[in-house]
């Protein structure tokens, strides 16, 4: 077997060796050339066929082998019929990816066609029919449910290696990752026939590497992605089909998680964002035209995100390929694990590792918590219609009398048995939201929450607990412990989410201000109680294009520390490098005690980089004073910004 094994890999290695050269002259030759726009990364102007010397690798690799070993052919795909059909459907894709490099097709004519050519392949016999219950009861049968299964997971696969190939290298070496992966899954569990197409494409791909790795000499083109993508869709299905581990529905999906993720990140994203970027001149769009939106085209993919965080174009692609052999590498270990907690244990870890990736790549349409998506939710019901509030608070009640409930009753089970929980909801209801109205729980602003409002609503929250407490000892409903035990547990699941929700809209209002995109970027020159004055005016402030960076402070012990979560930076020795960093375009100055010294220094480098300098006066006039025998003291408070554009 291992001569089998050696020669699926050298083979195809050699001929893309050998005919990459000559598929790049006769590429320029016929002008199947990708041109650089602005939404691509390469400066020049390349061949982009790359798949014709992959493909004619692996079909005269599998020619040869069906010859040098006869009864290769026919298993590999489960008899002569079935490997007849599998055949005519690559010749078809690979002919669809080569018309689109000549000749760009739309959308509807490339997903027309592979919808055809996975419904052909769901009839051969490559079909998801069955998921294995990750509990270890067998299997589920998907029942009518497995063409469009099969089918959804064909065409996704095909398209996603065709969105990945955005860098050199990228898209053929993820791929050569994968395929080693099912060559060494397939090997394991007696597929024989599978590991050896998987070692062919494989090997056609690293030779394709020599040529395709940056700097690129070729592209793949959509006649490669195309073609890979539906190579890897077909051995994924196969690959799983002999593993009776309980997370068998995570290997091919872990193997090709790479361009899953880009694929679900981007339709999600470009569908978020079109709710996000509203165009006051255009009429709002429909929700056909947001679902087309998410098959448009753009320059956001996760290897374009890693561009402009500052990665070169061959570490961001040897990043991806170390991401992408992380999460095969994980894949094999579900096949080596039989324990039921060790592998929901590794499934969680890794779902924990990916978000924490996501979030590194700084996608703000995918920041729903800092993009503004959820304000106009609160800006609409919760600030402008108290009705809301009170239903917002029945739910809230009534999700705290269940825990609470619950969790007395797991304490004392024998308790639990004489319990209505019913009975009790219907006596505690009505008080504790009678106590809110009468403890004026509904006439504070959500949109000015403080610390006041937060000790208003936990007075609030005690009253209307210790009444209900009162009661239910009255009517006898509980024992004494049981009912301390039940208001404890209530007052603090009320207080958590009475809080979490009053407080939601700052916190959402401070995370916009803070991460959103554009606005021009301040600094705030003091750290005492006048600059903290000035960062809570501006965050409050509707509708505004500035953009706190944060504090700067010549006190050297205040660096590195946070003032309502923006960072102190330093003193007047950090600007020069947090202009360069951040591009500061203003500077508010908070502190009525600069030394002159610091304050020319300031006023030289913001000169130097054109930054404008602004100084904030808080003041105090008297417009009528009085002692005693005089009469009462107005105070008026004014708030002055003075600027000087240097």
């Amino acid at each position: 077997m291992i001569p089998l094994y050696i020669i699926a890999f050298v083979l195809p290695l050699l001929l893309a060796l050998v005919l990459t050269p000559k598929v790049i002259v006769f590429a320029n030759k016929i002008g199947a050339t990708d041109a650089p726009d602005p939404r691509k990364v390469h400066k020049t102007v390349m061949p982009r066929i790359g798949g014709m010397a992959v493909f004619m690798s692996v079909a005269i690799t599998v020619f040869a082998l069906s010859l040098i070993f006869r009864d290769f052919l026919p298993y590999l795909f489960d008899g002569n019929h079935s490997a007849i059909i599998v055949i005519i459907c690559f010749l078809c894709l690979f002919g669809l990816g080569f018309w689109d490099d000549i000749k760009p097709l739309t959308p509807f004519v490339k997903f027309g066609v592979q919808l055809i050519i996975a419904v052909v392949i769901y009839f051969a016999g490559f079909k998801i029919s069955n998921v294995t219950n990750p509990l270890g009861m067998g299997v589920f049968d998907v029942g009518l449910f497995d063409l469009p299964i099969t089918v959804l997971w064909i065409v996704g696969i095909t398209n996603a290696f065709n969105l990945i190939d955005g860098l050199d290298g990228l898209a053929s070496g993820v791929a050569v990752i994968a395929c080693t992966s099912i060559f060494v899954i397939t090997v394991m569990s007696g597929q024989v026939e599978a590991a050896v197409f998987a070692l062919i494409v494989a090997g056609a791909l690293v030779g394709f590497l020599r040529y395709n790795f940056n700097p690129a000499k070729i592209f793949l083109g959509d006649s490669g992605s195309l073609t890979i993508g539906f190579a890897l869709a077909l051995l994924s299905i196969q690959s799983t089909a002999k593993i009776s581990t309980g997370f068998t529905v995570l290997l091919p999906i872990l193997i090709l998680l790479l361009p899953i993720t880009d694929t679900l990140i981007s339709m999600v994203r470009r569908l978020i964002g079109s709710f996000l970027h509203r165009d006051p001149d255009k009429p709002t769009q429909s929700i056909r035209r947001r679902l087309n939106g998410m098959f448009a085209p753009d320059k956001y993919h996760i290897h374009h995100q890693l561009l402009s965080l500052g990665f070169t174009h061959r570490r961001a692609v040897l990043v991806l390929y170390m991401v992408s052999a992380f999460f095969a590498f994980s894949a094999f270990l579900f096949t080596q694990i039989d324990s039921l907690q060790r592998s929901v244990t590794i499934a969680l870890s890794l779902g924990l590792i990916l978000v924490f990736c996501i979030k590194k790549l700084r996608y703000y349409e995918m920041a729903i918590f800092n993009n503004g998506l959820m304000m106009p939710f609160f800006e609409k019901w919760v600030l402008k219609r108290s009705q809301w509030n009170i239903f917002a608070d029945i739910l809230f009640v009534f999700i705290s009398y269940s825990l609470s409930y619950y969790l007395v009753s797991q304490v004392n089970p024998v308790v639990a048995q004489d319990l209505s929980y019913t009975l009790i909801l219907l006596t505690m209801l009505p008080i504790q939201l009678i106590v809110f109205k009468l403890t004026g729980l509904y006439r504070e602003k959500i949109n000015q929450f403080g610390l006041g409002s937060a000790l208003h609503i936990i007075a609030s929250i005690g009253s209307a607990v210790g009444l209900t407490g009162i009661v239910l000892l009255f009517l006898e409903y509980l024992p004494l412990m049981e009912t301390i035990q039940f208001l404890i547990f209530d007052f603090y699941f009320l207080l958590t989410f009475l809080v979490g929700y009053r407080v939601g809209y700052q916190a959402l209002r401070f995370w916009f201000n803070r991460d959103k995109p554009s606005g021009k970027n301040i600094l705030i020159y003091g750290a005492g109680d006048n600059g903290a004055l000035a960062l809570q005016s501006i965050l409050n402030a509707p509708n505004n294009n500035l953009k706190v960076v944060g504090f700067l402070d010549d006190d050297p012990g205040l660096e590195g520390k946070l003032i309502y979560g923006y960072p102190i930076l330093g003193g007047h020795w950090s600007l020069p490098k947090t202009h360069t960093s951040h591009n500061i375009e203003s500077i508010y100055l908070c502190d009525d005690n600069i030394p002159c010294e610091n304050l020319k220094r300031i006023q030289q480098i913001a000169y130097q980089n054109k930054i404008s300098i602004k100084k904030i006066n808080i003041s105090f006039h008297d417009i009528y004073t009085s002692n005693v025998e005089e009469g009462p003291v107005f105070n008026h408070f004014n708030l002055e910004v003075s600027g000087n554009e240097h």
